[in-house]
């Protein structure tokens, strides 16, 4: 649909004057003067008749303005929802609830301070994302690529990071209770600078594999030599 054009705002201001000009003359007349009944009934008639017509058109201007913006949102959050790949991606002042961002790749997306509590990027590709700021109690990370992601001040309260990989993710300068009850296993990849009171936070969990089978905190620690809370070996950045 067409969006409202500057001909209607200056259609509808025109009615609205000239509907308050006919109610002030016809209130005018019945007070001050003693003119006929008919003349005032007309412009009374008028007066009304223009202020209720640009009362409706008003409402369905609004209508009109209303339902485009729900297209536009529709259309731009199935295109988000449909798209393997966004580089750069960044909501606006959209809402994004409801989306699941698992699997996509969101190099460099920003989230920064997004309420993203409980939502799903599990197995997604973060690479140099920025989640400063933001809320992700309870976000899934499962298996996330988060190499080189930003978390400043962002809430991760019980958000699950088994098997994430944060090589050379900016964890540090958030407070160590932000991260209280995050779920980790032998498997998750921290950086090598990450403050050791955040790893004390942490829940170590077990992890349903790809296969349906579960790994125990212990099976883990026997397969890769580590528990979860440390820097597993095979991370890369242990390479380095």
């Amino acid at each position: 649909m067409a969006s409202t054009g500057p001909w209607q705002w200056l259609l509808i201001c025109t009615l609205l004057v000239l509907g308050c000009l006919f109610a002030i003359d016809a209130w005018r007349l019945a007070v001050h003067q003693s003119e006929k009944g008919s003349r005032i009934g007309v412009l009374s008639a008028l007066g009304g008749g223009l202020i209720t017509g640009l009362s409706v058109g008003l409402a369905t201007l609004n209508l009109q303005m209303s339902f485009e913006a729900t297209t536009k949102y529709a259309t731009w959050k199935a295109d988000v929802e449909a798209a393997a790949s966004i580089p750069g991606f960044s909501p606006g002042h959209r809402g994004i609830r409801g989306i699941n961002f698992s699997g996509k790749s969101l190099h460099d997306a920003d989230f920064t301070h997004e309420d993203l509590h409980g939502m799903q990027f599990r197995d997604a590709d973060l690479t140099g994302a920025v989640f400063d700021g933001a809320d992700l109690h309870g976000a899934n990370f499962v298996g996330a690529d988060l190499e080189s992601t930003s978390f400043k001040d962002a809430h991760l309260k019980n958000a699950l990071l088994q098997s994430a990989d944060l090589t050379h993710a900016a964890v540090n300068g958030t407070a160590p209770q932000n991260y209280a009850g995050v779920q980790v296993n032998g498997r998750t990849c921290w950086p090598k600078n990450v403050d050791r009171e955040i790893l004390k936070t942490v829940t170590v969990k077990s992890f349903w594999e790809r296969d349906d089978t579960m790994l125990t905190p212990q099976q883990e620690q026997k397969e890769d030599g580590v528990r979860g809370g440390e820097i597993a070996s095979r991370c890369h950045l242990a390479e380095r």
